[in-house]
């Protein structure tokens, strides 16, 4: 009975000793199979010129200088420098008082003056009547020649009252259109969206015509200036595209203008970027640093796949892509750089879902599921 549990114990540690082996092997194949939440992007072709990276500083254009059109004292200023407006925000109130009294003036000279006329032109009906009796009188021989004559300068000068009058409130209604602009150019508006980069006078002191009070920097008075190896700035184009980059944010721009000077210390010569977007409050100060992706040559077919799908073996490339529900590693020839993208010469073939994301601890042959 004693051998009996004896051997049963053997039994027993020699059925554990080989499942073991059995049940990690069973793990280890379980564990092959597990599943990977991946991003991918569908390999194509597109129209691209070899992109080259740089690094670019904003700079600063022509301000909007703002002046003022009227000689009057400095009531009140609106905002302070580094300050940004918006279109027409006021920015200076200038005195208006004489201005005012200006325009309360005119308007009683122009009702007086027309008063006047109104008489005139009543004594000119009768002036003309009188005429007309007069002329009926001489043909009679009534009344002599000199009288006639009498009648009839009276009546040009009628006239001529008439006229100057007529003159008075035509010069009156110019002085008034002049002193109603005037009153509106004592509020002294932004004419662009932008930053007061200085303040030239103070509350209280006489703003002369044409006297310079402020200048702005706009939205669009911005550029991005870099320095390019005079090789590579001839294979420029003006009006190419330059893909404009920081803190993850992409902005768009074109190549404006090209410096036809080289700078024989560097071999560079400088290219000038205008923006087709508008930069943020925080990214648009004078010499903010941008990672520039400007195109380079003629623009050809290129095989493009993003960076992010790249993983470097030695001296190797791979990537994974995904086929049946599984990832196949691929090594890769890899050509020119465009932008986040990266050309691909061999390797992959255009229509190919390549792993962009999840794809660093991928094996090949493991199952993968595609986000949506």
């Amino acid at each position: 009975m004693e051998k009996m549990k004896i051997l049963f114990a053997i039994l027993v540690n020699l059925s554990i000793f080989i499942s073991f082996p059995l049940f990690a092997q069973s793990s280890l194949k379980n564990k092959g199979k597990r599943v990977s939440l991946v991003n991918v992007n569908k390999v194509q072709y597109f129209d691209q010129a070899e992109k080259t990276e740089s690094i670019g500083i904003l700079v600063a254009t022509n301000p909007t200088i703002i002046s003022s059109k009227i000689n009057q004292e400095i009531l009140k200023i609106h905002f302070n420098i580094g300050d940004n407006v918006k279109k027409n925000d006021v920015l200076f109130t200038l005195d208006s008082k004489d201005i005012l009294r200006n325009i309360e003036q005119i308007y009683a000279e122009m009702k007086y003056e027309r008063q006047i006329l109104d008489i005139l032109e009543k004594k000119l009906s009768l002036r003309l009547s009188k005429v007309e009796n007069a002329k009926n009188l001489k043909k009679q021989n009534i009344i002599t020649q000199d009288n006639l004559d009498g009648i009839n300068i009276l009546l040009l000068e009628n006239q001529q009252q008439i006229t100057q009058r007529k003159y008075n409130i035509k010069r009156l209604e110019i002085l008034l259109r002049e002193n109603t602009e005037n009153l509106s150019f004592s509020k002294v508006l932004s004419p662009v969206n932008g930053n007061i980069v200085n303040i030239d006078v103070q509350v209280g002191a006489l703003a002369s015509k044409g006297k310079v009070l402020a200048s702005i920097l706009n939205n669009k008075s911005y550029e991005i200036e870099t320095d390019l190896r005079s090789d590579l700035v001839s294979k420029v184009k003006l009006g190419s595209n330059v893909d404009i980059l920081k803190d993850n944010q992409i902005f768009l721009g074109k190549v404006r203008g090209i410096v036809n000077l080289e700078n024989i210390r560097t071999g560079t010569r400088k290219i000038r970027i205008s923006l087709n977007d508008i930069l943020p409050n925080n990214l648009n100060a004078s010499g903010t640093r941008f990672t520039l992706y400007i195109s380079v040559g003629d623009k050809i077919p290129r095989l493009l796949i993003p960076k992010d799908a790249l993983i470097p073996i030695g001296n190797k490339k791979i990537v994974y892509v995904v086929d049946k529900g599984l990832a196949q590693k691929k090594f890769i020839e890899t050509g020119v750089s465009v932008g986040d993208k990266i050309e691909i010469l061999k390797g992959v073939e255009e229509g190919q879902l390549v792993v962009t994301k999840g794809n660093e601890n991928l094996r090949p042959n493991q199952e993968v599921k595609i986000k949506r």
